[in-house]
């Protein structure tokens, strides 16, 4: 199948590389980019660290994180585990499926009431809802953020023009309604309906009710390898 990857450039060749690894072609035409805040610190003492994508890492200078090292790091996924390793830090102190998993395990725990997040500036709630009503202080350092694009690149463009698109993947229901934006804005809204819509979750697939595709699958579990599953 021929497939177009709407991740930022560096997620998006690893998402390629999948692609191509199970026998498909991928079209790259990322619908955002992300950059740093450069956002100082926030100043208080805190029990521990909280990363829930390993984008935070790649957006701190060693300097500023190396005061934070010595706190143990709770995490979302071993990506993120891997980033915070390679960045310094070696307690790790958990590491969890999904935000949801990991409220439930740092709202068990008794020690870590004062966390420091390093966030991006686009979030869901949840997190911090979740350990706000377990009575845990959570502060935000929001380290990166991610702007929207304001058009898909020109092959793209042209491939679906040319009907030379099979599917499209969606990881987010913010990238998922920035490439409806862009489809309307390209008028190919009849074209990018045709495609096959796989998206990591039903949150992600709710942005394309405006397009209304006639063909969109969700991913069994809230990752990449489950959403290539729906390719076939």
């Amino acid at each position: 199948m021929r497939v177009l990857v709407l991740r930022p450039d560096d997620a998006g060749k690893r998402t390629a590389a999948r692609l191509v690894a199970r026998g498909h072609e991928a079209i790259s035409s990322p619908v955002m980019e992300t950059m740093a805040t450069n956002a100082q610190a926030p100043a208080g003492a805190f029990d521990a660290l909280i990363a829930t994508s390993a984008q935070a890492f790649g957006f701190i200078g060693a300097d500023t994180l190396t005061p934070f090292l010595r706190l143990p790091l709770m995490c979302v996924g071993a990506r993120t585990a891997q980033a915070a390793r390679e960045a310094g830090f070696g307690d790790i102190a958990s590491e969890a499926p999904d935000a949801a998993s990991l409220a439930t395990r740092i709202a068990r725990q008794k020690s870590a009431r004062s966390l420091l997040y390093l966030a991006g500036h686009d979030r869901k709630p949840d997190l911090e809802k979740a350990l706000a009503a377990a009575d845990i202080v959570i502060t935000p350092w929001v380290v990166y953020e991610a702007r929207a694009l304001p058009a898909l690149r020109e092959d793209a463009i042209l491939s679906l023009r040319a009907g030379r698109l099979d599917a499209v993947l969606h990881f987010s229901r913010r990238s998922a309604a920035i490439f409806c934006a862009c489809i309307a804005q390209a008028a190919l809204e009849d074209e990018a309906r045709a495609l096959l819509h796989v998206a990591i979750s039903a949150d992600a697939a709710a942005a394309l009710q405006q397009l209304a595709p006639a063909r969109v699958r969700i991913a069994a579990a809230p990752d990449e390898a489950h959403m290539l599953d729906q390719l076939g």
